[in-house]
């Protein structure tokens, strides 16, 4: 018995084995979802940073913030050691509290290598009580965003690249431009930087 053809959902032909057939029609379909330009991604991540800083806090993250609340202060290792979540899963929970201005997070030399030093917000401005932020309105909806903005992370066009277990630049543990920002913040300064001229150039090389 011939086996029954079935019909490719893209072109509208039939074929015998359809998993052996290489849609044109599919293809071009698919390259034009990929034809986004750098901006529009780039804006796409900003948009979505953007609703996870006004969100409510998932339960998780609940039991992450209590944790570090109780602690008063610790670094990512301890935190890690404390409960069963992944570490890139925990990472991006730190992420979501500091840029919700739940908790403080600031970057140390611990053992030759960059580590998060966690803070509860009181523990934090026990510490740092006589250093002067800029002047925000919190009345604003996006009073956050006015903070953080400038976080190369939300901007950066290696975002697809970074990891944490990546050997080169595109590592949030040893990042140049994150660490340029934290000096930047640090220091009062305003930090810039242009990630396409810095992508032009790595394709140049």
């Amino acid at each position: 018995m011939a086996k029954k053809k079935e019909e490719c959902p893209y072109c509208g032909k039939m074929f015998v084995y359809l998993s052996r057939h290489k849609c044109k029609v599919k293809a071009r379909m698919e390259d034009k979802e990929n034809e986004k330009s750098v901006s529009e991604r780039r804006i796409e991540r900003i948009e979505e940073r953007k609703k996870e800083l006004r969100r409510n806090l998932k339960k998780e993250e609940k039991e992450v913030l209590e944790l570090i609340n109780k602690k008063g202060n610790l670094y990512f290792d301890e935190l890690a050691k404390l409960n069963d979540i992944e570490r890139n899963k925990l990472d991006e929970i730190v992420d979501i509290l500091s840029l919700q201005s739940r908790i403080k997070v600031r970057r140390e030399l611990v053992n030759a290598s960059w580590s998060k030093h966690i803070f509860a917000i009181e523990e934090y401005e026990e510490e740092d009580a006589d250093t002067q932020g800029d002047e925000v309105d919190k009345s604003k909806p996006d009073f956050i965003w006015s903070i953080f903005g400038k976080q190369p992370c939300f901007i950066c066009v290696f975002t697809d690249q970074c990891s944490d277990d990546n050997p080169d630049r595109y590592n949030p543990h040893h990042c140049p431009w994150l660490s340029q920002w934290i000096d930047a913040s640090i220091k009062g300064e305003e930090f810039v930087v242009d990630f396409e001229a810095i992508e032009q150039s790595l394709v140049e090389d």
